[in-house]
């Protein structure tokens, strides 16, 4: 019997050490999940260790894979959690029209940080998800550690409408031809809608690189429901059409950085602006990039953020 018991003992240590050894020194933990949030399911994803940092992507109705591989380099040093805003993505498409609202998708971060454990965090939103980031500032300043504004969109609808059209001005003709061309391919070819929507999104994003071949480094993820989760945010229209956070950011008191890429328009239109409003901010500039830093410059990127978020 005790040998027997030995036996047990030894063969639950080796598989043990099996175990030990097969997680090799500097793996990145990856964990994922979701959360009830504002009655929708939320998707969230948790890489890395350390000091927590929300990512909040752009879009509306993109998710947050456009992402990865780009900033999983800042996982040696931070956890990053992404998570896919209601109705994009890997999160739940069924949502409650009075929910889909600037209000709660900015509630939405706050309910997503007390499920997953935290008191403070420090948040980055890019484009889209940086308007989001920015109001939640204004909001929750008291909850946030830094606050990175990443080629943010403006926080007054204003200045976002003249940001859209010098964006507009940077298209060519042969890129309007492009997106004519694939339009007129979506009536005739149904079939192959999800393939020819996500060729109309990069086609729309290819005049906000700064290197037009770094496009193909941009992965988008576009659901079989797609069409579906886009007509969920038809419910944000009264909301964009209005948005004003100008006053409010004057209540975020951490340390901001609001970062563009040299080639677009919001550093003439209304970066200065940002920089006057909020107490604590400072603006970086990365050389040789657009819309997209984190894919065009991801080294510069890098250096950027943590240097800020070191201090």
């Amino acid at each position: 019997m005790v040998s027997r018991l030995r036996y047990v003992w030894l063969i639950i240590g080796f598989f043990s050490l099996v175990m030990i050894w097969s997680c090799t020194p500097g793996e990145i933990p990856v964990s994922e999940g979701t959360a009830d949030i504002n009655g929708s399911e939320i998707y969230y994803k948790i890489i890395g260790e350390g000091q927590p940092l929300f990512i909040v992507h752009g879009g509306p109705v993109l998710d947050h894979s456009y992402f990865l591989p780009h900033l999983e380099n800042l996982a040696r040093d931070y956890q990053l959690i992404f998570y896919d805003q209601r109705a994009t993505g890997r999160s739940s498409v069924e949502v409650d029209s009075s929910k889909m609202n600037l209000e709660a998708f900015v509630e939405d971060i706050d309910l997503l940080r007390e499920k997953l454990g935290f008191d403070k965090i420090n948040l980055l939103g890019h484009s889209w998800g940086g308007l989001l980031a920015m109001a939640y500032g204004t909001e929750h300043s008291d909850k946030l550690d830094h606050l990175i504004l990443s080629n943010s969109m403006a926080p007054n609808v204003q200045d976002w409408q003249r940001e859209s059209a010098a964006v507009a001005r940077q298209q060519t003709p042969e890129d309007e031809k492009e997106r004519q061309g694939i339009l007129d391919s979506l009536r005739t070819y149904p079939g192959q809608r999800l393939e020819l929507i996500e060729k109309l999104l990069m086609t729309s994003f290819k005049p906000q690189m700064f290197d037009r071949s770094n496009l193909q480094k941009l992965k988008l993820y576009i659901p079989e429901d797609y069409d579906q989760r886009r007509g969920a945010y038809r419910w944000l229209g009264p909301d964009m059409n209005t948005f004003n956070y100008d006053l409010g950011l004057a209540n975020i008191s951490c340390p901001t950085l609001i970062i563009y890429g040299e080639t677009e328009p919001a550093i003439t239109v209304y970066s200065d602006k940002m920089l006057e409003l909020i107490p604590n901010a400072q603006l970086s500039v990365i050389e040789e990039a657009g819309h997209f830093p984190f894919i065009e410059e991801p080294k510069a990127f890098r250096k950027i953020v943590t240097r800020f978020l070191d201090k």
